[in-house]
């Protein structure tokens, strides 16, 4: 048989005149064979761009591209979760889940649906988690979901099961925990979530239930002493959305030591620190038990 590796290719015997390749066909077999395996070997390059593909599943093309595994991919674990998440969820799927927990009079989810979904959840109603939902879902107010904000909601989520919809909220309270731009909008949103129908201010009482709730993470040195400080004044009227949104900057960068009342603070901010140099200049303990700021709180409203 010789040296002659095509001989090879075939199960059956050949003669010696079969191991004669025709020149110009072995010239066009190695360019090509050259040619692959320099894409095979960019694949393998670990500076080598990543190369991206459509792929291909029973239901069609994922909607987007996954990058091939190559030097720069960490592991294929890491690949298929990339596909996962590049699944659409279903229409169907959703709007089953939407009628599960929806009113029988009335085309929301309303408290008892609400409670429904948080008990399926495994979160109390009051949890930071449902705070995160509602932004999620950018709910327009308190204790309803409509069937546009649900829907489209868990749409953005990527998520059309009860287990789905937990997961992903586990994993943007991670990301609030680390993102503090991604955590300014929770709290923007939290103040018009907050308000009732037709009203422009929060009550008060509303605000201080809102304000522990929402500082579940990033939680400001002086939030309880501000807490405090508010359910001693009960005759302020209310908290309107300047107030609520200066004061996340407010907590973040004020020393009351040194507080400068000309800047442009609110003037219940002002107030605040007047408040506190009196009960400084008093030998008042600066800090208030957290327990009994909670305990005002729950005297002022009960509960959420």
């Amino acid at each position: 048989m010789g040296n002659c590796w095509t001989c090879f290719k075939s199960s059956t015997e050949n003669t010696a005149g079969d191991c004669v390749t025709n020149t110009a066909e072995r010239t066009a077999n190695d360019n090509r064979d050259a040619t692959e395996r320099g894409e095979t070997d960019e694949l393998l390059i670990t500076n080598s761009p990543v190369h991206m593909t459509n792929l291909h599943t029973s239901s069609g093309f994922l909607t987007r591209p996954v990058a091939l595994l190559n030097g720069n991919a960490n592991t294929m674990g890491d690949i298929i979760g990339t596909i996962k998440d590049s699944q659409q969820v279903s229409d169907h799927t959703l709007l089953a889940m939407y009628q599960r927990y929806k009113d029988q009079q009335e085309d929301a989810i309303l408290s008892e649906g609400i409670e429904r979904l948080c008990c399926d959840l495994r979160y109390k109603p009051d949890d930071f988690a449902i705070l995160v939902l509602a932004w999620r879902l950018d709910a327009s107010q308190m204790c309803r979901f409509t069937r546009q904000e649900f829907v489209q909601g868990l749409r953005n989520l990527n998520a059309d099961s009860v287990d789905g919809v937990r997961t992903r909220l586990e994993q943007t309270v991670e990301k609030l925990k680390e993102d503090s731009e991604l955590f300014k909008q929770l709290y923007r949103f939290t103040f018009g979530f907050g308000l009732e129908p037709g009203h422009r201010t929060l009550s008060l009482d509303m605000a201080i239930i809102l304000w522990r709730l929402v500082f579940t993470v990033h939680t400001p040195k002086l939030l309880d002493r501000w807490l405090y400080f508010l359910a001693q004044h009960a005759q302020i009227r209310g908290v309107p959305k300047d107030t609520w949104n200066m004061f996340l900057n407010f907590a973040e960068t004020c020393d009351i030591t040194s507080y400068n009342d000309e800047e442009a603070w609110p003037s219940l901010f002002d107030d605040f620190v007047e408040y506190e140099n009196d009960r400084a200049n008093q030998n008042v303990p600066e800090k208030p038990d957290e327990e009994d700021t909670r305990q005002q709180t729950l005297h002022m409203d009960g509960s959420l």
